[in-house]
């Protein structure tokens, strides 16, 4: 029985879900101890993952062929924020992210008043495989010198994002490095991004493996990463900004 005074109306979560049928139940049931409303985002499931997100109690949005993570983000984005929550909160559906811990990202952002509030993977550093902590190292050094505040974690999906940075930012990317997109160009219109520690929960099983794909993907980061480069210049909030 989820205790409805400790659940937030204010925000709500978006899980990016593809062929999770084996771990969407269980994240869909711990957040809905903390969020109201929960949208999974099946992104071209060839299994379950729809049906089975849909009968613990979530809403689904569900996308005919795979598109990638970040398309399924900026599906999600978009179908949320018609109605009027005060923020986002994306979490993955594959268990390497503990809904326990939302109520941290919250109570972070109150305090700070961040517009992004960011779940970091990098105080518990010795359980991550070594491609990616290396690939994070290296982006966490190049997107917080584009972004002009120190992050710790920049690949992070376990996210709280205010209403008013989804509704700013235009996005182009579709996989892994839209979630760097948004760091950069939250970073460029001056919003605040912090930090909080939370546990590193990786899966050895190919069944819970993540699909990022640490070659391809991280190319796309670093090519995110260059373009940024240009944005600095002015050309960004010149020709795409309001």
């Amino acid at each position: 029985m989820v205790d409805r005074s400790a659940v937030s109306l204010r925000f709500c979560a978006l899980i990016p879900a593809y062929n999770l049928a084996s771990t969407i139940s269980e994240v869909v049931c711990k957040t809905s101890k903390h969020l109201g409303e929960i949208l999974v985002v099946d992104d071209g499931s060839q299994d379950d993952t729809a049906r089975l997100a849909k009968e613990s109690g979530a809403k689904v949005l569900r996308i005919a062929k795979n598109q990638g993570k970040g398309w399924a983000l900026r599906c999600g984005f978009k179908h949320l924020l018609q109605k009027p929550w005060e923020g986002i909160i994306t979490l993955d559906g594959d268990l390497q992210h503990d809904p326990v811990e939302i109520p941290n990202l919250i109570k972070e952002h109150d305090k700070s008043g961040s517009q992004i509030v960011i779940g970091s993977r990098m105080v518990q550093t010795e359980r991550m495989p070594w491609i990616r902590y290396w690939t994070n190292r290296i982006g966490v050094y190049c997107i917080s010198w584009a972004v002009g505040q120190p992050l710790t974690d920049t690949q992070s999906g376990f996210r709280l994002y205010r209403r008013e940075v989804l509704e700013t930012i235009p996005l182009w990317t579709t996989r892994y490095d839209t979630e760097t997109e948004i760091l950069l160009k939250a970073g460029l219109l001056g919003m605040q991004v912090t930090s909080i520690p939370i546990k590193t929960i990786y899966y050895e099983d190919e069944q819970n493996s993540s699909s990022f794909r640490p070659f391809p993907d991280t190319f796309l980061i670093c090519m995110v990463f260059l373009k940024s480069l240009f944005w600095r210049r002015g050309w960004y909030l010149r020709n795409f900004v309001i």
